[in-house]
């Protein structure tokens, strides 16, 4: 037989083709009367399809529209022994009435023995609201800058507990304080580093928050969790205080709160009934501060021997014992700064503890805007910890922006406020503010001026 074929009709090559499910070779005409080719396939159909005929595969061909059905999950014995699905009727289901069977169902736990033998969870458990306050979507983007770029630094090591334990702390009922010191810092934060004005929302939360916590200090019950929810509000209340223009003041009355909060806490021995997430004594804070100290730069002489120069001038007019105390250790920083950076650290670290060792009534004083020679000290601590900045940096973790253009708002405040007489006492902390801020807007630096942040070294680049 040659090549081609005729067929006069389409019936008498009907009756030349072998059934499909041989997989003998079929033969598909796409008009009548005419073979077009002859191909080998399996598992295939012939069909009609206009004037011609067209393969289908069986799997199409058995392709059916399937009816939805619900699973059986509670059958009885004999149903799940057969492998059939179970009506699950009670007291007997059809199919053991159809085969005169006994039916019998397993026995259903209530939900309480199902909670006892689930695993504890590691999340403390939390009192959620009845009626939850009301949140703006201003809010929920204040939540969400907060989780995601916002939160604090410090306690160091606790970046988890900021965006798991802390947000989940915030949803107790106890503890709507802290929900509303995450929104007021995160606003804050978010006016700081995109311009945009998110005032009167900060200082909304600020207030409640700062409210909810002095109700919670007066009432706080020694059995229940609420102390790291207190430690936290106070250390994002301390955070808030460096981002607002006025806020000098504010700010070490709340780092001296955190560190109160924090001894008491731990001295208390307070029963928590899940992990203390926050609370951390001074060893495992060296700790942590001994891994981030590895290869610190050194500072600029030029700014150290300025530095130097300053301090020696303000002595002249200090005279009490708690203005005299804080200025030896600004000048055991800035000494020490000159030899090391590593030790300089921990001196930095210990002015800070020089402020929080304060007998109260001191502190009052020393932080009273009336009191110049204190301010005088404070500004001097200021300009010295922007001097830092590239060591201080090692602090932070991430890439997240840490905004310090208030502090050196703070500086030239103090210096445009200061008597004419005694502006030349701040002379210097007003040219490292001046510098800082030429910096972060990109500038070139003034000879003689030199570089304080060194972002061209790829150091404090986080800094906004």
């Amino acid at each position: 037989m040659d090549g081609s074929l005729c067929a006069g009709s389409s019936d008498t090559l009907t009756k030349l083709l072998p059934k499909a499910t041989s997989g003998a070779s079929l033969i598909s005409t796409s008009s009548p009367g005419r073979l077009e080719d002859v191909v080998s396939v399996r598992n295939h159909d012939l069909v009609p399809r206009n004037n011609g005929l067209r393969y289908v595969s069986q799997a199409e061909g058995k392709q059916r529209i399937r009816i939805g059905h619900r699973k059986s999950r509670h059958g009885c014995y004999n149903c799940k022994k057969r492998k059939i699905k179970c009506q699950e009727t009670h007291p007997s289901c059809w199919n053991c009435m159809k085969h005169k069977l006994e039916c019998k169902y397993p026995i259903q736990k209530p939900l309480s023995a199902l909670k006892e033998l689930a695993p504890e969870s590691p999340i403390c458990p939390i009192t959620l609201q009845n009626t939850p306050t009301m949140f703006s979507m201003v809010d929920m983007k204040f939540f969400h800058h907060f989780l995601t770029v916002a939160y604090p630094h410090l306690p160091m090591g606790k970046d988890l507990a900021w965006t798991t334990q802390v947000p989940l702390a915030a949803h107790n009922v106890q503890n709507e304080f802290l929900m509303h010191a995450i929104l007021g810092l995160a606003a804050s934060h978010l006016q700081l580093t995109t311009g945009a004005d998110f005032g009167s929302e900060a200082m909304h939360h600020r207030y409640l928050a700062i409210r909810g916590s002095n109700e919670a200090m007066s009432t706080v019950n020694h059995r229940n969790n609420n102390g790291d929810a207190l430690l936290a509000a106070c250390y994002l209340l301390a955070f808030q205080s460096s981002y607002m223009i006025d806020g000098m003041q504010e700010f070490f009355q709340t780092v001296r709160g955190c560190s109160q909060l924090n001894t008491h806490l731990i001295e208390d021995l307070l029963p928590l009934d899940c992990e203390q997430y926050f609370r951390t004594t001074k060893t495992e804070h060296w700790g942590l501060v001994r891994q981030t100290l590895i290869n610190l730069p050194i500072i600029d002489i030029l700014l150290i021997e300025s530095a130097q120069q300053s301090l020696s001038a303000l002595f002249s007019i200090l005279s009490t014992p708690v203005d005299l105390d804080f200025y030896a250790r600004l000048v055991d920083c800035v000494d020490t700064l000159k030899i090391t950076s590593h030790l300089a650290y921990y001196k930095f670290l210990r002015i800070f503890q020089g402020i929080n060792d304060m007998e109260n009534a001191n502190f009052t004083t020393f932080i009273d805007p009336e009191n110049t020679k204190s301010r005088f000290l404070l500004i001097h601590f200021l300009a010295i910890q922007l001097v830092m900045a590239p060591i201080i940096d090692r602090e932070y973790t991430g890439t997240r922006p840490i905004p310090i253009r208030n502090q050196t708002l703070w500086i030239s405040s103090a210096y445009e406020n200061a008597p004419p007489e005694m502006k030349s006492f701040l002379a210097w902390p007003k040219a490292i503010s001046d510098c800082v801020l030429e910096e972060l807007a990109g500038k070139q630096l003034p000879i003689p001026h030199v570089s304080i942040l060194r972002r061209s070294e790829g150091l404090s680049k986080r800094y906004v």
